[in-house]
C-alpha cells in the first residue's frame, strides 16, 4: 500500500508527519485527510477554516492540499455560493498567511547577512588599521 504524509500547515508553522499512513490510494488519503481536517476543527474557532492539510507521496512529493474550509461542517447549511465564499476568503487568508511567513524568514535571512557582512568590514578594517600601524612603525625605524 503506498504512503501518504499529512503535512499540517496553519499560517504560522508547518508541522510535518514524521511517520505517514499506509492508505489504499489517493480517495483514500483524501478522506483521511478530511477526517484529519475535522478532528482538528472540532473545538476551534474559525481562524481553523484557513488551516490546510498538504498529503504528500511517499516521496514526499504533494499530491494535494485540503483547506479546512471545504470540509467545514457548521457551514454545510448555508447556500452554495456563501460557501464558496468563504473558501475563497479562507484560501486567501492561509495564502497571504503563507507570504507573510515567507517575507519574514526572507527578512531574518537578510538580517543575518547584514550581520556577517558587518562583521566581516570591522575585521577587514581592523585588519588594515593594523597594518597601517606597522607600515608607520617600519617607517619610524628607518
Amino acid at each position: 500500500m503506498p504512503l501518504f504524509y499529512f503535512i499540517l500547515k496553519n499560517g504560522q508553522y508547518t508541522i510535518p508527519d514524521s511517520e505517514g499512513e499506509e492508505l489504499a490510494d489517493l480517495n483514500a488519503a483524501r478522506a483521511h485527510a478530511a477526517g484529519v481536517a475535522r478532528e482538528l476543527m472540532r473545538n476551534r474557532d474559525i481562524k481553523a477554516r484557513a488551516w490546510r492539510l498538504e498529503v504528500c507521496d511517499e516521496y514526499l512529493q504533494p499530491s494535494f492540499e485540503l483547506l479546512f474550509a471545504s470540509i467545514d461542517d457548521t457551514i454545510s447549511h448555508l447556500p452554495p455560493e456563501f460557501r464558496q465564499s468563504i473558501e475563497i476568503a479562507c484560501g486567501n487568508t492561509a495564502s497571504l498567511k503563507d507570504t507573510i511567513f515567507s517575507i519574514r524568514n526572507s527578512l531574518l535571512e537578510v538580517r543575518e547577512n547584514l550581520n556577517r557582512a558587518d562583521e566581516i568590514v570591522a575585521r577587514s578594517t581592523s585588519l588594515a588599521a593594523s597594518q597601517t600601524r606597522e607600515w608607520d612603525d617600519h617607517d619610524r625605524l628607518r
